[in-house]
């Protein structure tokens, strides 16, 4: 059973960090040889940040346990906090592909740079979760605590911006851009951001509610399953 497989765990999540790890460097233009902090005001890089933090927690678990307890038993932990990164990159990955993807050149689309971070991460994410993780661990309440990884995000892009911080210069004119994205740019989008914001947030809180749905779902069957394997 993959929920007992340690192991399997461990291993999965070990090449999952490390992918996660090459892709937070790219962005950054380690690879590259231009090196910029710039790109951690991104809600991509900061998402796939998170990602990280997860793997590495959840790896770092799987070995203590396996050395304490063994190759087989359990192998969730913080079973909250790893469905609030896995909708964050979710929300990274829907947003990325639907909005911003349509306006690039297939090259740059298919670069390690669009794949990585904004898919190949996010469906790892995605994995492990439905792999590994226990169910039946979500509230009701707890969308309202996911919504904190936008709404935060959000309020600093927002006063960023009104700041003056440039996050990038405009290819063809050369212009300073104050804001990450075109659906968060009030100087590009007026008043329309609210549009999109409002958009956004139902989307978000869809997909919140959606996971915990899941959630007690897949809780329920779990225990259907065990009734009748005794």
């Amino acid at each position: 059973m993959l929920k007992q497989n340690r192991v399997l765990a461990a291993g999965f999540r070990a090449f999952a960090f490390l992918l996660c790890l090459a892709g937070i460097l790219d962005l950054l233009g380690i690879f590259a040889g231009t090196f910029s902090m710039r790109g951690l005001l991104y809600y991509t890089q900061q998402s796939n940040i998170l990602c990280l933090v997860c793997f590495g927690i959840l790896l770092g678990r799987s070995l203590f346990d396996i050395k304490s307890q063994g190759k087989t038993g359990p192998c969730s932990y913080n079973e909250r906090f790893c469905a609030l990164v896995t909708l964050s990159i979710t929300v990274t990955m829907v947003i990325y592909w639907v909005l911003l993807a349509p306006k690039m050149d297939l090259e740059s689309l298919l670069s390690f740079m669009s794949l990585q971070p904004h898919l190949v991460t996010p469906l790892l994410m995605i994995a492990d979760y439905l792999l590994f993780t226990k169910p039946g661990k979500l509230t009701r309440r707890d969308p309202l605590y996911f919504a904190l990884v936008p709404l935060g995000y959000w309020l600093q892009a927002t006063i960023l911006g009104l700041s003056g911080v440039v996050y990038r210069t405009d290819e063809v004119t050369g212009a300073p851009i104050h804001f990450p994205y075109f659906f968060i740019d009030y100087d590009q989008s007026g008043w329309m951001v609210a549009v999109y914001v409002v958009v956004i947030a139902l989307g978000f809180f869809g997909a919140a509610w959606l996971l915990v749905w899941g959630d007690r779902r897949r809780a329920r069957t779990s225990v259907r399953k065990m009734s009748v394997r005794s």
